[in-house]
């Protein structure tokens, strides 16, 4: 099968063809996120999100060489989104502890309601709908609005009802600690 006919038919879905696609890229993908991620389970996730995107979307790309360097090219920056996604948690919670610390007084109470307000809002976001927890989650890994509804393959304004639902049930549900959930969440600014 020449790579044009093979194209054709992995976006028109074709099992057969998409075994033929994955097979023929999975392994050199996963190697090259792993050598930037330095992470086997995130360049699994990585390639594989990547796949499940083209599966989605389709692939826009005329032969070979254009594929090759249009999935290398998407490797590389959903490996380079997830290095800033972690580096914007990492920050956040950072600012977090420090804010909490600093009202607080004491680290231990501080850990303790951190602890707490993480058990109850993990609970609470797995209480959630499978579509609008996915929301939830890649918007807490720092991915905008306009990169959810791209991934997922929906509108902007779905992606926005379904966070405002999410964060609506969250905040009937966390009570006092709806604030300190909202920084976990994505920081003060979408305070509801």
């Amino acid at each position: 099968m020449d790579d044009k006919n093979l194209l054709e038919r992995v976006n028109r879905k074709n099992e057969q063809a998409w075994r033929i696609f994955f097979r023929s890229y999975y392994d050199s993908l996963f190697h090259h996120a792993l050598r930037i991620l330095e992470d086997e389970k995130e360049a699994e996730d990585v390639v594989q999100e990547l796949f499940i995107a083209l599966w989605n979307n389709g692939v826009a790309a005329e032969g070979r060489d254009s594929l090759a360097g249009y999935l290398y090219r998407s490797v590389t920056n959903r490996c380079l989104n997830r290095i800033r996604n972690q580096k914007r948690m990492t920050e956040r919670m950072a600012k977090w502890q420090k804010d909490v610390e600093e009202e607080a007084g004491e680290l231990e109470f501080a850990s303790a309601v951190h602890e707490e307000v993480v058990r109850r809002l993990l609970e609470l976001i797995e209480l959630l709908p499978d579509g609008r927890k996915n929301i939830l989650k890649m918007s807490m890994e720092g991915m905008s609005g306009e990169e959810i509804a791209r991934q997922l393959g929906i509108s902007i304004t779905t992606v926005k009802q379904q966070k405002y639902r999410a964060y609506r049930f969250l905040k009937d549900n966390m009570g006092e600690s709806w604030v300190i959930a909202c920084l976990l969440l994505e920081g003060p600014k979408n305070f509801l």
